[in-house]
């Protein structure tokens, strides 16, 4: 290798930082699974130093490095890409290499090369073996490349962004100039983006930054910095290019490619997530001098809105919102109608957390009525809200994005507490202690930690008898982690819960499951009740299932009663209870303790 790259490669490895740290596991699951991959003894992130080689990771190897005269990745590092080598013994480069001749005893080797940031080899990701090997075939050395590109992006990405996190949070934002420029970040950002194929281009501030400033103490000045510098570092911790435009506003590129927790999703629900990434840091103001300042964010799609670096920045620029009072429109996307949807929803998300922590929402309850003596068997918890610029929102709406972040959970508790101190005030006015309340639970509230200690903390602060409450949860709910469900169904009855299978019929579960359940009612999802009378299969489907309740001993609700004939046909197959507009609509705390006293409409 020639001297003056020698020497750059050197500067790019010491750049990196790692020679001679501890262990990490960011490196090590990789080597780890290459190992496993591979069906093989020994995996190495091996980093070729001036007079050695050393391992940042080592699998199944004890030895933490060697002289660099008689490192294979030696010889890897001068290749374009990879080395591979079936049989050591037998390529007279290696075949009186120590490594070969004594022990470890190598004798196959395959190593990808990782490189820096300026494309200069540093080391390798190598597997290896004491037997001969047949050469790995085309997919199985993409799959070690893949492996290898995780590698040196952790070597390369997760230098650089910490050293430009730290730069950020302990520099001001008006004097941050250790970020690229927009013309750096501007060639780096088009040069990623011919590799990839789908990226944010996000650009943040402040509005009105240089009169903030002007108008602020040199104190105040700097807290204000100092605050938006850290809501800056954390939203780009993740971002593949970051540079500063200029008065208070910065750039990040997000490649979407390679993001874990966008791999799976739709393309819908990918810009979904990357909005509720970065609506997180922005949803709270910066308190300043009894002023309240809200940075904004706007983001532009490549390559939906634009191919070009330069038309994605403008684009995020327009799409960053305007002067702000509050927090409702943090973030804005370039968009044409395609895009309105997910802005509601990030919009949604941040007012919905607001309403749950300002008491702003509302419970409606809707009866259930026992076929048999047709008085009001059962109530049901419905959370109603209202957003004072919004206007009524759908629980449609709300609750599914509720349920994809973590404010379900919040608006579970909300509602429980709501529920609890509803009926200490029904039950302080005489109501019959045998009607009981129905709360639904997610997928997220029945696998929470803790889950029996969450609920009986409810219980004994609100003085609630657990008879009182019942918990309705869905199929679903069951998919995910079947015998932790069942665990946790298990200590709910324990209480004195009653728990109930919301919406059947329309999940996933199993005669096995249901019969390992300690459950105590099926309710029939509206969709069968709406079929009934019509001959179809949705009229059999609430046949078979009131049929399977009777055989487990279950009680069976069925929703969504809209007419007499479904009423009629319900009793004629057994049903316990119904609820549905037929006989009540959802009311409101007053409007239900006078029907408590009254017989139910389906009486006959």
């Amino acid at each position: 290798m020639p001297a003056e790259r020698e020497v750059r490669r050197l500067e790019d490895l010491y750049a990196l930082d790692v020679l001679d740290t501890p262990p990490e596991e960011r490196f090590d699951r990789i080597t780890r699974l290459a190992r496993r991959i591979f069906d093989a003894p020994y995996a190495l992130v091996s980093l070729v130093d001036r007079d050695r080689q050393w391992f940042k990771s080592r699998q199944g190897l004890e030895i933490t490095q060697t002289p660099r005269n008689i490192a294979i990745c030696d010889h890897a590092i001068r290749e374009t890409s990879h080395l591979m080598v079936p049989d050591l013994t037998r390529d007279p480069r290696f075949a009186h290499n120590p490594l070969v001749t004594e022990p470890p005893h190598f004798r196959f080797y395959a190593g990808v090369v990782l490189k820096s940031v300026e494309g200069r080899p540093v080391g390798t990701l190598c597997i290896m073996d004491n037997e001969p090997r047949s050469a790995l075939d085309n997919n199985q050395l993409a799959l070690l490349r893949d492996l290898g590109a995780m590698v040196e992006r952790e070597l390369n990405e997760g230098h650089r962004l910490d050293l430009w996190r730290q730069t950020l949070v302990h520099r001001t934002l008006y004097q941050a100039d250790g970020l690229p420029g927009e013309k750096l970040f501007s060639e780096q950002s088009q040069q990623t983006l011919t590799q990839s194929s789908e990226a944010a281009m996000v650009v943040l501030g402040v509005n009105e930054y240089a009169l903030s400033i002007l108008e602020l103490s040199s104190e105040q000045q700097a807290l204000l910095n100092r605050e938006l510098a850290e809501r800056v570092a954390s939203v780009f911790r993740l971002a593949d290019h970051i540079g500063t435009l200029g008065n208070g506003r910065y750039a990040a590129l997000f490649v979407l490619d390679h993001n874990p927790l966008l791999k799976s999703a739709s393309n819908r629900h990918r810009r979904y997530l990357a909005a509720k990434a970065l609506q997180a840091e922005f949803a709270r103001p910066i308190q300043v001098a009894n002023r309240r300042v809200y940075p904004t964010v706007g983001v532009s799609l490549f390559p939906d809105n634009a191919q070009s670096v330069d038309q994605l920045l403008v684009q995020a620029e327009l799409a960053r919102p305007g002067k702000m009072t509050s927090a409702i429109r943090a973030i804005g996307f370039y968009s044409f109608d395609k895009e309105a949807q997910l802005q509601r929803s990030v919009l949604i998300e941040t007012r919905l957390r607001q309403a749950i922590a300002e008491n702003r929402l509302r419970m409606n309850y809707q009866p259930k009525f026992d076929l048999a003596s047709g008085k009001v068997s059962g109530l049901e918890a419905l959370v109603r809200w209202h957003d004072p610029d919004l206007g009524e929102i759908s629980p449609a709406d709300f609750i599914p994005i509720a349920e994809r972040s973590d404010i379900i959970r919040d608006l579970t508790d909300w509602v429980l507490a709501a529920v609890c101190h509803q009926y200490a005030q029904w039950s302080a006015q005489g109501m019959d202690r045998d009607i009981s309340i129905a709360v639904n639970l997610s997928a997220e509230d029945l696998l929470r930690p803790n889950f029996l200690q969450w609920l009986r903390a409810l219980l004994d602060h609100t003085g609630t008898p657990a008879s009182a409450l019942v918990l309705e949860i869905t199929e679903g709910s069951l998919v995910d982690n079947v015998e932790l469900a069942a665990e946790h169904i298990r200590e709910a009855k324990a209480l004195g819960l009653s728990v109930h299978i919301d919406d059947f019929g329309t999940g996933y579960s199993s005669l096995s499951q249901l019969h390992r359940l300690p459950l105590d009612a099926l309710k029939v999802d509206r969709s069968f009740v709406n079929e009934i009378g019509t001959n179809s299969s949705g009229e059999l489907v609430t046949n078979a299932i009131i049929s399977l309740a009777k055989s487990l001993r279950l009680s069976v609700v069925a929703e969504g009663i809209e007419t007499d004939a479904q009423l009629t046909e319900l009793r004629k197959l057994g049903c316990d209870s119904v609820q549905g507009f037929l006989l009540s609509r959802p009311l409101e705390a007053p409007a239900v303790t006078s029907l408590l006293t009254q017989t139910a409409p389906c009486q006959q």
